[in-house]
């Protein structure tokens, strides 16, 4: 087949309306953009009306649509040339495969061809069977006793049956009719996922040693009898009974009811005459092919479904975590919390550059005179600091204590900052590039001071999976997450925008169409030339050409430089329609930076018809309401969540104090489909699944006062909200 009729046949464009219900205008516009080499939060921020002003969300759905969609093009081209070479591709093998609308009914038709040797249908139609085969499908009598030969393969009667079966069983699964009507009986069936525990036949012995590097069986005892509608199935269970079977401590099916398999055959007995061997020929398809393929079918959509809202989850939570609201214009001092090994203390000025690192040596049941007080007390009078960022890992909360008892946090404010993949980061080569020679434990304490100070700038050095804010991350494909979640932090830190003149490698190589690459450039750039004066002095960084620079320049801010627009998210492309509509209404882009600038705007631009001035100055609408926008922000005015912070209650401080009825008040670490997870500061997060939740739609960052109900087992702490605090 030609590329250009095999292209017609795959129209894309079509393909991604249909998938993901939307216009093919749209689709096509959204794969014209792509092909152009824009980046989502581009065409989310600049190409609205291209795209019918889909939300970044879902253009990441359109977009993960649109790459199955290629892989399933690429996967049919190869599988029709691997045929062609090895002789086995007919007609009517290449038209379902034409026919195909995922990687799935690929593997039906092609799975029993993937084989060197024959299949059963080739076999027999090396026999020279097919003709008769075909006559029996179409109602015409044949006599199977008169194409016995003698020869081993046609012997006898049940020989000879057997191979026309095999023959008549190819035609019908392979039928594009047959396998249309597949795909619609499986949207109607009501299937049903079945778990039961693997009988081990291993010595008691054996079982302890493969248990040591897997979960506990008992981690899955909710599975062991188990059977659920696949419509009613949670994502989580989906995730969780995949794991357990990989474990092999569960044993999963999934129930086929008659009804698919009656409803199939009635619909073959309109396509072929012989009632007889329609039942015999689907009846060999169904039990050797169809059925296992419908079962992995169900649970490959299943599991696909659970990892996309489990990377959905991760998605969110991380993009809150982001955004989370910086401390600026202070010195903050970090302090890693911990028992045997001290407490590391990292102190940062208000622009993040280290003042002071080391380690102090608390003694928690000192109730004065105690040294390590007194050197913290002296560290902090030194730098004058203004804040302290507490981690929440081991020792937190008594070092909590030991602050309060030593009167250290009567006049400097404590706040308590998650510490997942600090630890991780100070071991990593950015750290010891951004501290050489420094010990781990004071850079993870620098970067606690830092997630106070910046958040955004800090959390972005560390790997996202290690940040805490999952749900099975284990269970999810590592390529699959990892795309996400760096989707998710180049649309976050190109929401908020950069300085290019103070931003870090790590911030610049998540701004939309930049890399490490280019980050590094820019700033050697940025270095030799002092800083920049404008946005269009990227276009002399080697490597950044204009598709880069169109991506990049609206998410990149020039503070002070000689365009006054450069410092607002305005594209440079559309820097003189702004300036156009900024003289219409009579103010000045020279003024931006006044305060009473985005006032004058709002006034200015109360009264006027946007359709007809977007006309007027040749743009479209959402792009004149960008403008307008970005003129009302006020100077330098950063995109960010407000994130509350923790206070704990003082009742109890370890997990092994609590008991059932206590109230207790903490912050909500993650948010999973089932529940949420609270930091309380007792060591291990409670969970607080939906049931007690009262209906609240708790997000990441809220503090919440709960009510512990059951007495808890370790790390299984359940529960209850009582309400939202301010």
């Amino acid at each position: 087949m030609q590329s250009d009729q095999y292209d017609v046949i795959f129209d894309q464009a079509k393909m991604l309306s249909c998938s993901e219900k939307i216009s093919v205008s749209v689709a096509q516009n959204f794969i014209n953009l792509l092909s152009e080499g824009c980046t989502l939060p581009f065409i989310a921020r600049y190409r609205k009306d291209a795209v019918d002003h889909l939300m970044p969300d879902r253009l990441q759905e359109l977009y993960e649509s649109y790459q199955h969609i290629i892989q399933l093009k690429k996967k049919v081209k190869s599988v029709l040339e691997t045929l062609k070479k090895s002789n086995k591709l007919t007609p009517e093998i290449e038209q379902s495969l034409l026919s195909a609308r995922n990687l799935s009914e690929v593997d039906l038709v092609y799975g029993p061809l993937k084989s060197h040797s024959q299949s059963l249908a080739e076999r027999a139609r090396s026999l020279g069977l097919e003709p008769h085969a075909l006559n029996a499908l179409n109602g015409d009598y044949v006599e199977i006793k008169s194409l016995c030969d003698g020869s081993e393969e046609l012997a006898n009667f049940e020989k000879v049956e057997a191979h026309v079966t095999h023959i008549v069983a190819d035609i019908i699964y392979k039928d594009t009719r047959v396998i249309e009507q597949m795909r619609n009986l499986k949207e109607e069936t009501r299937f049903t996922l079945q778990s039961s525990r693997v009988k081990s036949t291993k010595t008691k012995q054996e079982t302890v040693m493969k248990y040591d590097t897997k979960s506990d069986p008992q981690t899955y005892k909710l599975y062991f009898d188990w059977k659920c509608p696949i419509q009613f199935v949670k994502c989580y269970q989906t995730l969780a009974v995949n794991r357990g079977e990989d474990e092999k401590i569960l044993s999963v099916k999934v129930i086929i009811p008659d009804w698919f398999y009656n409803k199939l055959e009635r619909f073959c007995l309109t396509l072929w005459k012989s009632n007889y061997w329609v039942h015999k020929g689907l009846g060999d398809a169904y039990n050797r092919l169809i059925k296992p393929w419908l079962s992995r079918k169900v649970r490959s959509d299943l599991t696909s479904l659970a990892e996309k809202e489990a990377v959905k989850t991760f998605s969110t939570n991380l993009e809150k975590y982001l955004l989370t609201e910086p401390i600026k214009n202070k010195t903050i001092a970090g302090l890693d919390p911990g028992f045997k090994a001290g407490c590391k203390v990292g102190i940062i000025d208000a622009t993040g550059t280290m003042l002071e690192a080391c380690n102090i040596y608390p003694n928690f049941n000192c109730n004065n005179n105690d040294p390590a007080a007194r050197q913290l007390s002296g560290l902090l009078s030194k730098h004058s600091v203004d804040l302290i960022g507490l981690g929440n890992g081991t020792a937190c909360r008594e070092t909590e204590s030991w602050l309060k008892r030593h009167k250290i946090s009567e006049h400097i404010p404590v706040i308590i900052v998650p510490e997942q993949g600090a630890s991780i980061y100070s071991i990593s080569k950015e750290a010891q590039k951004e501290h050489p020679n420094m010990d781990p434990n004071l850079i993870s304490a620098l970067s606690l001071a830092r997630r106070v100070l910046d958040p955004l700038g800090e959390l972005i050095k560390v790997e996202p999976k290690n940040l805490g804010v999952g749900l099975y991350q284990h269970d999810i494909p590592p390529k699959l997450l990892e795309s996400a979640l760096d989707m998710t932090v180049e649309k976050v830190v190109s929401l908020v925008g950069v300085d290019i003149n103070t931003a870090s490698q790590a911030m610049l190589r998540r701004i939309a169409g930049l890399n490490d690459g280019r980050a590094k450039k820019i700033i050697a750039y940025r270095q030799e030339n002092e800083r920049f004066k404008t946005r269009a002095e990227l276009l002399k960084v080697p490597g950044i050409g204009k598709v880069t620079y169109q991506q990049c320049a609206g998410f990149l801010k020039v503070l002070g430089g000689l365009e006054p627009l450069d410092t607002t998210i305005i594209h440079p492309e559309s820097y003189s329609v702004a300036k156009t509509f900024a003289k219409k209404i009579g103010v000045n882009v020279k003024d931006l930076t006044d305060a009473r600038f985005p006032e004058d705007v709002e006034r200015k631009s109360r009264s006027i018809d946007i359709s007809a001035m977007s006309k007027e100055l040749d743009t479209d609408i959402s792009n004149l309401e960008l403008i307008i926008n970005a003129f009302k922000l006020k100077a330098y005015e950063d995109n960010v969540i407000t994130f509350c912070r923790p206070v704990y209650s003082m009742v109890v401080q370890a997990s092994d104090q609590l008991e059932k009825g206590m109230s207790l008040t903490g912050v909500v670490r993650n948010v999973v489909p089932f529940g949420c997870f609270v930091d309380c500061g007792v060591g291990d997060n409670g969970l607080i699944h939906t049931s007690n939740m009262a209906n609240a739609n708790l997000k990441l960052g809220d503090r919440v006062a709960v009510t512990v109900i059951s007495t808890p087992k370790p790390k299984k702490i359940q529960l209850k909200l009582d309400r939202i605090l301010d």
